[in-house]
């Protein structure tokens, strides 16, 4: 049995207006009656607006308010009336780099929708960010792409007359776990492994990094925001360290997420400089879900993106049988990764539009 069958409903009502005025208040791990809802409302905004996509896990979710990654910083509100929940919404803020910046997300549930209550949680957040120092927000909203199902333009329709711009569209794809086949797999791997040569040795691994590598995949980490598309986002990059890359990791434990990584080790320096990986939940779901792939910019031209993606199929197929696809998202301008996924059988779903606006002072 899933988590998702033993989760609680949230109230189902249907629309409607409300005696009792909309209150906005905060909360966090200490409110677990609110986490109940929030996931449960969070679960049928999911169903609603976008059902082909994964669920989220419920233990993911509720890690959120136990664990915290390095260098980050999370607030949560609920929009209340009647005693029932009826949005949600989670601030991110960065406490190394990027001080800045206040990642958002909002949500409304089904049943209460265009009474304005997103706009009021979404209001009331953008001035917390900004007695907190944020000066630029950022969320974003599933949007319908060419060759995947119909999605509403509400959300993004809603950004844009608050003041909020696109500032980058990211595609979501997903592909079985084994999309070439035995030969041709075992072809386009044999090539990639041939131009490669023999000046790396691939390596592999699940769960937390390797001790010897540790030094060498805190500067791949460090690299990430300067070599992806980032489209207007107004990033800097995160310095990773080795003691935030173990605190990370443990997180991704509690989470209840094992990361299976293939990466490229140069013989020369035993430096890394190629990097896939994929992250798996536990329990009996069947989906995988790409994270990071990126190849050091003085070692492309050699198939490492490839030969890595292909690897770590083989061994997500070893040790988790039961995934049966991978999803992954691109910004929509990437197209060397583009051209691998669709090599790899990728097929559309539908995108994120990443969303920013700058606060006034």
């Amino acid at each position: 049995m899933t988590e998702r069958a033993n989760r609680k409903p949230i109230e189902r009502v249907g629309p409607r207006r409300h005696t009792d005025p909309v209150e906005i208040i905060e909360f966090n791990a200490g409110d677990p009656d609110l986490i109940d809802r929030s996931f449960a409302l969070l679960t049928a905004a999911h169903d609603a607006d976008t059902p082909e996509n994964p669920d989220l896990p419920e233990r993911f979710f509720r890690t959120l308010f136990t664990h915290v990654f390095p260098g980050r910083e999370r607030h949560w509100f609920a929009a209340v009336a009647d005693g029932l929940a009826l949005g949600y919404a989670r601030t991110n803020f960065f406490t190394d780099e990027n001080l800045e910046l206040a990642m958002v997300e909002v949500a409304v549930h089904p049943d209460h929708r265009r009474q304005g209550i997103g706009a009021a949680l979404l209001a009331h957040v953008e001035r917390f960010c900004a007695e907190h120092g944020r000066t630029t927000v950022i969320t974003n909203t599933s949007v319908f792409w060419e060759g995947g199902p119909e999605r509403g333009e509400i959300g993004a329709r809603a950004l844009e007359r608050r003041g909020y711009s696109r500032a980058l569209t990211t595609v979501n794809r997903r592909s079985p776990i084994d999309p070439l086949g035995a030969d041709e797999e075992e072809r386009r791997y044999t090539e990639a492994l041939a131009k490669a040569g023999d000046a790396y040795e691939l390596r592999q691994w699940i769960g937390p990094v390797p001790d010897d590598l540790v030094d060498t995949m805190c500067r791949m980490e460090t690299m990430i925001i300067s070599e992806i598309p980032l489209g207007d986002l107004d990033f800097e990059p995160e310095q990773v360290h080795p003691e935030k890359l173990r605190a990370k990791e443990a997180v991704y434990a509690a989470e209840g997420r094992s990361w299976a990584h293939a990466v490229a080790v140069e013989r020369a320096t035993g430096e890394v400089r190629a990097w896939t990986e994929v992250a798996v939940d536990e329990g009996v779901e069947r989906d995988g879900f790409q994270g990071i792939t990126i190849v050091d910019p003085a070692h492309r031209g050699h198939r490492l993106g490839l030969l890595l993606k292909i690897a770590n199929l083989r061994q997500l197929r070893e040790h988790f049988p039961r995934i049966e696809r991978i999803w992954t998202d691109n910004a929509d301008v990437n197209a060397p990764m583009i051209a691998i996924n669709e090599l790899l059988k990728y097929t559309t779903v539908d995108a994120n539009a990443e969303y920013q606006k700058k606060l006034e002072a």
